[in-house]
């Protein structure tokens, strides 16, 4: 009797599985039909693609790429893919279970066979693991609010995972990596503005007492969307370069603003309200000053952006130290302290700066590296050989 059980949760999980696995394959093939010219065919044999990890360039899909684009796919399989199908066909315990493993495991292969049909860029990779992680969360958070029924809520997220990834699949292939964080980092900054602002009208936005929950998570998520948009404009209309580790410096020049935002009401008693507004404030100031003093002057590597946010760190940490150590026992977890923490974060980031000295911004001379010259084709040509002999070739 405990084997046509199990074979019956088996197929009906197998059976609704499809349904997902097919708009993911769906989505491969749509995209592959609008895939892009290859970034750098090959013009000859003196032709060098330069390195994209400083200047955020545009890569052709690599073996690692794809490991990292399966590894993270397979993660959203297992926290936001598995749980959300489970929760659509869970009419019991074991119904969901089943449904669960069928999904996590079955994520790996669908993210696999995507591999085999898209070029998969780093742009894609960060576009799509990302706006599936934010489309289900947001996707979560208007649902639970709206009075639905759990299987439609576990739907509703569902979709809207698969449907953040294969949107990040589509939009990524036109972006370098450094664009794709960018926009990427106006969503988050965005969507942590709109929260803040709505926390510091009703301190608690989830109950319904104050602001109504539905109509918070909808402008939580059209901030995001918006924040997408803005993200993607700065990176067209800045004068400098931007790469993947000079988002990672924004964001933290945005953790230091929130911590000097902190310092300042730390000794005031302040509300969950004045709490919101100080640690937005600090945190868009941060975000600005970090713009103008590291991502215009310097174009950071992916390791440059990880050692900034150690030298930040561990600056703060000994400024919270000597704040402790000299501040009385009654002050040791207000102003004086978060004061000398922030201190020492500007601190420790000047001293990582120093001590990693990244390249200086290309600037709007950064189209150069997308410039290539085949001195075969010129001796080709010299050679007034027959045939057509690209020059120059221009990567869009």
């Amino acid at each position: 009797m405990l084997r046509p059980a199990v074979h019956f949760l088996l197929m009906r999980s197998l059976q609704y599985a499809l349904v997902p696995f097919v708009a993911l394959v769906l989505t491969a093939s749509a995209v592959q039909a609008d895939q892009e010219v290859p970034l750098r065919a090959p013009v000859g044999a003196d032709t060098i693609a330069p390195s994209a990890d400083s200047l955020g360039a545009r890569v052709q899909t690599s073996g690692a790429l794809r490991t990292r684009f399966v590894r993270d796919q397979t993660a959203l399989g297992l926290a936001v893919y598995a749980p959300a199908f489970a929760g659509l066909i869970g009419a019991d315990g074991v119904t969901g279970v089943a449904g669960y493993l069928v999904m996590a495991g079955g994520t790996f292969f669908a993210a696999a066979e995507m591999t085999r049909r898209v070029n998969i860029t780093e742009s894609r990779h960060l576009m799509s693991s990302a706006m599936g992680l934010r489309g289900a969360g947001s996707a979560y958070w208007i649902a639970s609010t709206a009075d639905l029924k759990s299987t439609q809520v576990a739907a509703v997220t569902l979709l809207g995972g698969i449907g953040g990834t294969a949107s990040g699949l589509y939009l990524g292939g036109g972006l370098t990596a450094g664009e794709a964080a960018a926009t990427i980092f106006g969503f988050d900054l965005a969507w942590l503005s709109a929260y803040a602002i709505t926390a510091a009208g009703d301190p608690n936005p989830f109950n319904s007492s104050g602001v109504n929950p539905a109509a918070s998570s909808l402008a939580w998520t059209a901030s995001g969307v918006g924040g997408y948009l803005a993200g993607r404009w700065y990176t067209r209309r800045a004068p400098h370069n931007v790469t993947v580790g000079d988002v990672q410096a924004l964001w933290v020049g945005a953790a230091v603003g929130a911590l000097g935002g902190a310092a300042v009401i730390g000794s005031s008693r302040p509300t969950e309200s004045t709490v919101a507004v100080a640690l937005l404030s600090g945190g868009l100031v941060g975000t600005v000053a970090a713009e103008r003093l590291l991502v215009r002057r310097y174009d950071h590597s992916r390791g440059d952006g990880n050692l900034l946010a150690l030298g930040g760190g561990a600056g703060a940490l000994m400024g919270m130290g000597i704040g402790v150590l000299i501040s009385g026992s009654a002050n040791r977890g207000a102003s004086p302290t978060l004061a000398f923490a922030t201190t020492g974060a500007v601190g420790g980031i000047a001293m990582a700066e120093r001590f990693m000295r990244p390249a200086s911004d290309a600037g709007r001379l950064a189209f150069l590296e997308r410039i290539t010259l085949s001195p075969t084709a010129l001796v080709a040509f010299a050679a007034r050989q027959p045939g057509q002999h690209s020059l120059v070739h221009y990567t869009f």
